[in-house]
Formats: structure tokens, C-alpha cells, sequence
């Protein structure tokens, strides 16, 4: 498959990613209490977010025909 997520949108969802695992594990411990919302639902989001930034692929744009990656 090829790339469809551009550097900057690829940091940002590491950076989000790594933001909502960080509050996944505070939901998890107790510390922070978010309504109607799971610390493993947090942490699949997290997951996700942290992997499509990683591989810079998403399948969701490539469901809609998004290309935001610059040709390599």
C-alpha cells in the first residue's frame, strides 16, 4: 500500500497519539475521570493514531481517495 499521510500530518498523529495514551493510562489509574469514555477505548485510539503516523498510511484516506503525502 502505498504512502497517503504527509510528515507533518504523520508527527501530528504521533504526537496526538502519544498524548491520548498518556491520558488513557491516567483514565486507567484513576487519576483523571472522563465521562463515557474507556481507558481501553483511549488506548486502541492511541494505538491507532501512533501506527498510522508511523507507517504514514491511513486507510480511511485511502477510502476517500486522500493523498496528502508528497511524491518520494
Amino acid at each position: 500500500m502505498k504512502r497517503n499521510v504527509g510528515r507533518i500530518d504523520a508527527l501530528a498523529r504521533i504526537a496526538g497519539g502519544v498524548a491520548i495514551a498518556i491520558l488513557a493510562f491516567l483514565v486507567a489509574s484513576g487519576s483523571v475521570s472522563v465521562p463515557v469514555v474507556s481507558a481501553v477505548g483511549l488506548g486502541i485510539a492511541a494505538a491507532v493514531l501512533i501506527v498510522e503516523g508511523a507507517t504514514r498510511r491511513c486507510l480511511l484516506y485511502r477510502a476517500l481517495g486522500i493523498d496528502r503525502c508528497p511524491v518520494e
